[in-house]
């Protein structure tokens, strides 16, 4: 970048780096981090003090799905010396942020060096999914197939009623149906706006949720931050409403009688983004390390006769939010779903900061 050291000045490289908007960084074939331009916490939300001479920079601040992505460019290295990966880092606030991080190898004393530049690129650099035109279109053409196909079940019923299989097929057709609506739901997009309050996305879907976990038999605990109630976000609320009612859902399903499920809310002011923090914890049997690193995927459930399209859901309308959703469980105790939205910035810079939250 600088073709003489006087170009520098009196200010240190270290200093120059750090008014770049990119963060840079050193560190060990085995990831100890010798380096990071103090910018890290301006651009990415992540203090720098926590990282200069750790090992845990990428266990850390990489969400577990893009970790290996980091890991193999790394050890691409050695054949390439350069490589340029799109991946996501974690804020102080646990809120993703996407980064172009481009790396290279180096020799430094003798020492193989690990250089690098994150470019931060926004919260969402890519579109999720179908263009909605094209999802609702195939939705549309679907339906129209799996009418038709009713009507001739409908007509074989009454001229053929003891034939069992027609009613496999009608149970059949049925579960598509069903599989093609969540598609199209999966596919929509959600139409933000300003001002939404959080209370406004809870409140009904707590209401729903009360009575049907009072009628299993399921005790049911909130410990929501009261200055939730003047937090707002930057959302659908249909969208929102969805992805909570299924993880409840999950919850309900997987909790037997005299279990628990609780709702966990708070606001989270430090980091680059200010958040709202909901953790929905049930009592239920949990998952196994596989079954958790599956649980998100489209069409994966660990129960019979389900669709296994509520948690991807969840998680989808969270990220088209710029939020993120967590699993944690364990088996035989319970499991663990986080959502972490970003707040508006006014709020938590305000009533919510005098709070102390």
């Amino acid at each position: 970048m600088f073709s003489l050291p006087h170009e520098l000045g009196d200010r240190s490289a270290a200093k120059w780096l750090s008014d770049l908007s990119c963060v840079s960084y050193e560190c060990t074939i085995s990831f100890e981090v010798v380096f990071v331009s103090e910018s890290i916490f301006k651009l990415i939300g992540i203090a720098r003090e926590s990282f200069i001479g750790n090992d845990s920079l990428w266990e850390r601040c990489v969400p577990p799905e893009d970790q290996a992505l980091v890991r193999d460019g790394v050890a691409a290295l050695k054949q390439d010396r350069a490589r340029s990966l799109v991946h996501r880092f974690i804020d102080a606030a646990g809120l993703p942020i996407w980064v172009c991080n481009r790396m290279q190898l180096a020799e430094l004393d003798g020492v193989e060096t690990v250089r690098g530049c994150v470019v931060p690129l926004g919260p969402n650099p890519k579109a999720y999914g179908l263009d909605p035109v094209v999802g609702s279109q195939f939705a549309h053409k679907l339906a129209n197939q799996f009418q038709i196909q009713g009507m001739i079940l409908s007509s074989l019923r009454r001229s053929f009623p003891d034939v069992k299989d027609i009613e496999l097929l009608q149970q059949t057709l049925d579960r598509a149906v069903e599989l093609a609506r969540a598609f199209s739901q999966y596919n929509q997009f959600p139409a933000r706006v300003d001002g939404l309050r959080v209370s406004d996305v809870l409140e009904p879907v707590l209401g729903s949720y009360k009575a049907a976990f009072r009628q299993k038999g399921i005790a049911f605990r909130e410990e929501l931050d009261l200055a939730l109630k003047q937090i707002t976000l930057c959302g659908d609320a249909f969208f929102l409403d969805l992805a909570l009612r299924h993880v409840f859902q999950n919850a309900l399903e997987a909790t037997d009688k005299n279990g628990e499920v609780a709702i966990v809310g708070s606001a989270k002011s430090n980091g680059r983004h200010p958040a709202v923090m909901i953790r929905i914890e049930d009592s239920g049997r949990g998952m196994n390390e596989a079954e958790l690193m599956s649980a998100p995927t489209l069409y994966f459930s660990t129960k019979k006769n389900h669709d296994g399209v509520g948690l991807s859901l969840a998680q989808r309308f969270v990220e088209l939010h710029d939020g993120r959703l967590r699993v944690s469980s364990t088996p035989g105790k319970g499991t663990q779903v986080e959502i972490i939205l970003p707040a508006c910035r006014s709020d938590l810079n305000g009533k919510v900061n005098r709070e102390r939250l």
